[in-house]
């Protein structure tokens, strides 16, 4: 059976509060977080790599401000098969919106962290969850 991997308990305890912060530098924190544990991916990276002009396709720029939780948006954490290989973790923002007569939920990338192991990802999601205070 595998083990499941989590934050050692120094860096579960240690604060991390992305109001106020860029979501590239947020990025960049949980990149930090896991490189030093056992459970390091591949890669972490903003959902916008490729800096397109449109976040509802792509995600927010790494320049943006960290969305703030309201009643009607929130983070979201899930894992996915990659496109060729291994695991994606997926951060988003999840939001209602209300548009005239429809209602909807929208869904904005903000995150994601390539793993290549489905025990990896799952780990990685977990800790990620518990840095954003999802769980």
């Amino acid at each position: 059976m595998s083990e499941t991997l989590d934050l050692p308990v120094a860096l579960a305890a240690a604060p991390f509060e992305p109001l106020g912060a860029t979501v590239g530098s947020v990025v960049e924190q949980i990149s930090r977080a896991l490189r030093r544990t056992e459970i390091e991916p591949e890669w972490v990276t903003h959902a916008n790599f490729i800096d397109a002009d449109c976040p509802d396709r792509f995600g927010l720029p790494p320049s943006a401000p960290w969305p703030v939780e309201q009643s009607n948006r929130r983070l979201a954490v899930s894992v996915e098969r990659g496109n060729s290989e291994g695991w994606i973790i997926r951060v988003d923002l999840i939001e209602f919106v209300t548009d005239r007569e429809s209602q909807l939920w929208k869904s904005v990338p903000l995150i994601r962290i390539k793993s290549l192991s489905r025990s990896q990802a799952w780990a990685v999601a977990a800790v990620v969850s518990r840095m954003l205070d999802i769980d």
